[in-house]
């Protein structure tokens, strides 16, 4: 080969290596750019804690009364993340636990927090509620710290500094899942392991029109967290903990996952339960209006619903089973043109959800015309 050839191999090699390392060059700067967008972000989130200033004691996290997947999963996870953010922060409920919930804590070697029975002069963060009457006796009386949740704004009021982190997700664990992101920080195996069925739970293993893509993919995420690789073993026990009423009453049935609400000068309640079948709906309609005259006499409510669900393989069906006539009533309004009346329940298909579309439809009716 002559000098000429060699010089023109050379040059050529020269030209090539200079382009792989100005492509290598520019790669390097690329991931130093987004480093410091990244490390950025996170000191914009932590700066949110400033207001907070010195906080001596405990901070107690909870979720609503009738305390459910989700909202004890996000008690546990957002006191985790409070905790390694160097917070004294404690996840607590507000009542007895469903046996959904209990498989989740079992699954996840995690035992469940303890009972509050008092918030008054405590430093409390709620969780997946922002209503008074959904959480803890004597939260008129507490310092309020943050709320975190995925409900419309509730009856909570507080003149201070807050954190307010209140998105339209799937589940409350979801935000939770994202502000550990903004910290730069991540849950541990347990407690991802208990976001999952928290999401799981509130989405129907993310079947439900409010699972979101930030829902889908804080599964991901958490799940590789967790190490848990079999998702669909551990939500086919989730569903079949949460259709089992074993050692329950009927009014223990009727209070496992209810929630109250103040509209237009009524007070009302919805008690959620889910049945296998329509024979199985039709059976728990029947008992509930054994139990909602006297659920309406203790709680004090205007009236209560109860709210049956059906959603298994193709079937998506809801029966709403009213307590009194004005409750009657209000789901006339409401969903009367999207139902059918067999003499108990208004029975409507698909299933839908009490959050995104049963409180909101109650709502409109009882704000258009006040009883």
């Amino acid at each position: 080969m002559n000098k000429k050839a060699i010089g023109i191999i050379v040059a050529v090699l020269l030209i090539i290596a200079g382009a792989v390392g100005g492509y290598f060059a520019g790669k390097s700067t690329e991931t130093a750019k987004y480093k410091e967008a990244q490390e950025l972000n996170i000191a914009l989130s932590k700066s949110e804690l400033d207001a907070l200033g010195e906080i001596e004691g405990p901070i107690y996290v909870t979720g609503h009364k009738s305390p459910d997947a989700d909202t004890v999963g996000s008690s546990i996870a957002y006191a985790e993340l409070l905790t390694k953010l160097g917070y004294d922060a404690r996840p607590v409920v507000l009542g007895e636990i469903n046996n959904e919930t209990k498989y989740i804590l079992e699954a996840a070697g995690v035992e469940a927090p303890k009972l509050l029975e008092d918030a008054s002069g405590c430093k409390m963060v709620l969780v997946d509620h922002s209503d008074y009457e959904q959480s803890a006796e004597g939260l008129q009386d507490a310092h309020i710290i943050s709320i975190i949740d995925h409900h419309g704004d509730g009856s909570v009021r507080t003149g201070n500094q807050l954190i307010y982190d209140a998105r339209p997700l799937g589940a409350t664990a979801t935000i939770i899942w994202m502000r550990f992101r903004n910290y730069g920080l991540e849950p541990d195996r347990q407690t991802a392991h208990i976001m999952i069925g928290s999401i799981f739970s509130d989405t129907h293993n993310l079947e439900y029109d409010s699972a979101t893509f930030a829902d889908k993919e804080a599964v991901k995420s958490l799940a590789k967290l967790a190490g848990l690789t079999d998702l669909s073993s551990f939500w086919q026990g989730m569903h079949a903990a949460s259709l089992s009423y074993e050692g329950m009453t009927d009014e223990d049935v009727f209070f496992n996952d209810y929630k109250e609400y103040e509209c237009a000068g009524k007070n009302y309640g919805i008690g959620c339960m889910k049945a296998v079948n329509e024979e199985g709906a039709r059976d728990l309609a029947e008992r509930m209006t054994q139990v909602m005259s006297d659920a309406v006499e203790s709680t004090g409510m205007d009236f209560v619903i109860s709210q049956i669900s059906i959603d298994e393989g193709d079937v998506s069906i809801t029966y709403f089973v009213p307590s009194n006539d004005m409750a009657k009533a209000v789901l006339e309004d409401a969903f009367g043109d999207a139902t059918e009346y067999d003499g108990t329940s208004f029975i409507m298909t698909p299933s839908v959800s009490r959050k995104a579309v049963v409180v909101p439809a109650i709502t409109d009716v009882l704000n258009a015309y006040p009883r």
